[in-house]
């Protein structure tokens, strides 16, 4: 007859039902089966937090307590059960194991509203962190984090960090994909980083927007809701998806009163995944799904690219050109994309007389605490001079406000402080820096002329679009110039002026609005106001009122 030992030291750890099944085929009757399970002693040890359905036992031998076999299968028996726990686990291995706590509610699967019959996020947290299977962290940059099992996570800090700004741009992407085809009302979506990012149900999301297409209204015209989540690496598995399709299931019996088009967006899928998703009556997208494969193909880069900015701006111009040219095409109002790929210009154009390059450098003050990222850091030969820049990409037609400059400003301080205690740096000349690649506002200017003549001993500098283009044409980076031109530099609406000026001379000028109109030109009626029936702008917090 197999014993419990037995059956441990063969399979490992696993939950009791599985046990009494093989006890049973082994000779035993169910209920003494049963009896067993319930007086087991050292070595076999019960896992002490309910974690299974019905508060199942989990069973396991002392020797196998936190060994990759112990999680693994543990995982395996919380999945075979449906369980919230084993899909907060596979959303967050889908994440490499490493998330900050604001996505976390995102991919647990769990309600941030309470809702009869359903663990909300935080109980989900604090159940997996007192089990073993999760860790709270805090880094001065990254801020509060949860982190895996070492057996379940690969993930690390720095690639965080360059998934979460990838999936961001995803996001502005798909954002500005959703207006151009009306999939969502144009200014109600928002999108993770978003302040006003709203839970839709119970449930939070990387994007949320109303919809009034047809098939997802509900009585009385409410509006349905289209909702995604993205990742920006990796091939989702059927197991990394349940969390989503948790998530889509809820949330169609909750909103009654509307319907919900779910998304989940990721470099790719396995085939299970793929047919357990459309079975759920949920889309599975990829970048190359929907912004075309060049696009697409850039935005799975671009993740690489995040892991060792320096190392990709040192390299040839046309990589970056390419990069640059490719990825302005999913562009959408967030300054996340023209900000990183910004300061992929500058690191470029700052390597020449560097003996070494490195960018996103967490600078930190070792009195107060305080951190601050420096974007760009030139080191010349033999660590004589550090120059630390920062980078602020703008719209073409932007600029540098007063208020930028003063927050820039505060963070030399903590600079400052970082050198003074760095190995290799602490007796280097320090030098700081802002570039942007808009103007220049005439109040930001003239604290910047001001705090120069104050600052000697770390003296600082600046340049604007103009000297920035001017140096990579006097560098003769040709490829680089016509890019910082074309998506930097140039403004569509000055140059719109310019035109409109040259098809007009000045005897035929267009009237202003405060001009006179010319003899028999009848001025434009005055459009009239809203009448009742018509649709307005809407706000997210009006369109959940509507649906719930």
């Amino acid at each position: 007859m197999t014993t419990i030992s037995q059956f441990l030291s063969d399979n490992g750890p696993s939950r009791s039902s599985l046990i009494v099944e093989a006890l049973v085929a082994g000779g035993a009757k169910p209920e003494a089966a049963r009896q067993r399970i319930a007086r087991v002693v050292k070595p076999i040890r019960r896992f002490p937090i309910p974690m299974l359905p019905k508060r199942e036992a989990f069973l396991y031998l002392e020797k196998d307590r936190n060994t990759e076999r112990f999680w693994q299968n543990f995982i395996r028996d919380l999945r075979a059960t449906n369980s919230i726990y084993a899909a907060t686990i596979d959303g967050m291995i889908a994440r490499f194991g490493l998330v900050k706590s604001d996505q976390f509610a995102a991919i647990s699967g769990a309600t941030v509203i309470p809702q009869s019959g359903q663990l909300t996020v935080e109980v989900v947290a604090k159940r997996l962190i007192k089990a073993g299977f999760m860790n709270e962290i805090h880094d001065a940059e990254d801020g509060r984090c949860f982190s895996l099992v070492p057996s379940l996570a690969i993930g690390n800090p720095a690639g965080m960090r360059a998934r979460d700004m990838t999936e961001r741009i995803l996001l502005d992407g798909l954002r500005e994909w959703s207006r151009k085809i009306g999939l969502a009302s144009y200014n109600s979506i928002r999108i993770r980083g978003d302040t006003d990012l709203k839970p839709i149900g119970p449930f939070a999301f990387d994007f949320a927007g109303p919809s009034y297409l047809l098939p997802l209204q509900g009585t009385n015209t409410k509006p349905g809701f289209i909702v995604a989540d993205v990742f920006a690496e990796g091939r989702l598995t059927i197991n990394e998806i349940q969390f989503f399709i948790r998530k889509a299931r809820v949330l169609k019996s909750t909103l009654k009163n509307a319907g919900v088009l779910s998304i989940i967006v990721a470099e790719s899928f396995t085939g299970e995944a793929m047919t357990a998703g459309h079975a759920a009556g949920i889309m599975l997208a990829t970048p190359n799904d929907l912004f075309g494969k060049r696009v697409g193909e850039a935005v799975t880069s671009l993740c690489e690219v995040l892991k060792d900015a320096a190392k990709y701006a040192s390299s040839s111009p046309e990589r970056l050109t390419k990069l640059l040219d490719n990825l302005f095409d999913i562009e959408g109002r967030s300054h996340n994309l023209r900000g990183v790929l910004f300061e992929l210009v500058v690191g470029y154009l700052s390597r020449r007389n560097a003996m070494s390059l490195d960018m996103n450098v967490t600078a930190r003050d070792p009195k107060t605490g305080k951190t601050a990222e420096i974007d760009v850091q030139a080191i010349t030969h033999q660590g004589s001079a550090v120059t630390a820049v920062e980078c602020k990409g703008k719209q073409p037609g932007g600029s540098l406000s007063l208020a930028e400059v003063e927050t820039w400003l505060k963070k030399i301080v903590v600079m400052r402080a970082h050198y003074g205690v760095h190995p290799y740096l602490y007796g280097a000349k320090q030098s700081f820096e802002i570039w942007t690649s808009g103007t220049i506002d005439a109040d930001a200017l003239a604290l910047l002329e001001a705090e120069k003549v104050k600052r000697t001993k770390a003296p600082i500098d600046w340049k604007d679009g103009d000297t920035v283009l001017a140096l990579a044409r006097d560098d003769k980076e040709k490829g680089i110039a016509d890019a910082l031109y074309q998506h930097f530099i140039r403004h569509p609406f000055a140059e719109a002026s310019k035109q409109l000026e040259a098809d007009n001379p000045p005897e035929y000028a267009l009237p202003s609005l405060d001009m006179p109109y010319p003899p028999g030109v009848a001025p434009i009626p005055a459009l009239p106001a809203p009448t009742a029936g018509c649709i307005t702008e809407v706000t997210l917090d009006d369109e959940l009122k509507a649906a719930e």
